[in-house]
């Protein structure tokens, strides 16, 4: 049976993302961060910058006007959804594959991803709070664990997980941990803390099954609170749902904690539901774009 430190060490063999990734990510975290200093990151990739004024010009999020540069592009576009739409690309040929593992057949991690992170963006439209911009990046790579987790589900460990979850009636991440000793929302936290993201995007990833785990403490939670409303939200209207059959209950808490009620939350699943196959194609057509322009 595979360890979390072998898993550790896994990790180190992957290709790394750019850079300007986790460093974009560190400016969006820091309430102090100002515009210029996310504009000089983006402006120093190329292929980010690229990107970028692709999206802002895209027809999803264009209102007819046309952005000439970055700064522009981040004013429209805002630095949260920017960083989502890199990290998205930087992860989207891991997350397309199949995870036999957790019984996801090929694209739907990725679609399940992309519902999660729409979910957590939307949030903002219903929640009472502000939700942190970090959140939808962490809601996009919530479930990256089961990228590397899945190839050593062997068929006995998946039947070992499966009737525990049944016979024990124990949620999946739950009996997945009994059973490995760890679930793939640690390994996710992981493989984020590798790649250099911030602390509040790590914590987002590992805990996003258990949001008011007793370790973490006081301060902003939101992001944490987003990504597991956002992972609910896409099981809940029938995306990647896999292994995880039982679990489909937002945690109350969080919830609240985010001034959600039972009304707004159908609310934002039917808003998700109808949005999302324009999200995943915008996805394609940013994907494609950069491929024709790097030929």
């Amino acid at each position: 049976m595979i360890s979390l430190a072998e898993l550790s060490r896994e990790i180190d063999h992957l290709d790394p993302i750019p850079v300007s990734q986790p460093r974009l990510a560190q400016v969006v975290a820091d309430p102090t961060a100002d515009l210029q200093q996310i504009v000089t990151i983006i402006e120093y990739d190329p292929a980010l910058t690229s990107n970028t004024l692709r999206m802002a010009n895209s027809a999803y999020f264009s209102p007819g006007t046309r952005v000439h540069s970055v700064k522009e592009a981040v004013q429209r576009l805002g630095a949260g959804r920017i960083l989502q739409h890199a990290v998205g690309h930087g992860i989207r040929g891991r997350l397309i594959a199949a995870c036999p593992g957790y019984d996801l057949v090929e694209h739907e991690l990725w679609r399940h991803s992309v519902a999660a992170a729409l979910a957590a963006e939307q949030l903002s439209l219903y929640a009472k709070t502000r939700i942190h911009p970090v959140a939808f990046t962490a809601a996009l790579l919530h479930d990256i664990g089961k990228f590397l987790l899945s190839r050593h589900l062997t068929d006995d460990l998946k039947a070992e997980i499966t009737e525990l979850e049944q016979n024990g009636r124990l949620p999946y991440v739950e009996a997945e941990r009994t059973i490995l000793g760890f679930d793939h929302a640690q390994v996710g936290g992981v493989i984020a803390r590798r790649w250099n993201f911030p602390d509040v995007l790590v914590e987002a990833i590992a805990h996003h099954h258990h949001p008011h785990h007793p370790h973490l403490g006081d301060g902003d939670h939101t992001a944490l609170d987003a990504v597991h409303i956002g992972n609910t939200v896409a099981k809940i209207i029938g995306i990647g749902i896999g292994s995880e059959e039982m679990n489909m209950l937002a945690d109350s808490r969080a919830a609240r904690g985010l001034g959600l009620t039972p009304t707004t939350l159908e609310a934002l699943c039917a808003a998700v539901a109808i949005e999302l196959p324009a999200v995943v194609a915008l996805f394609e057509e940013e994907e494609h774009g950069v491929q024709h322009s790097d030929r």
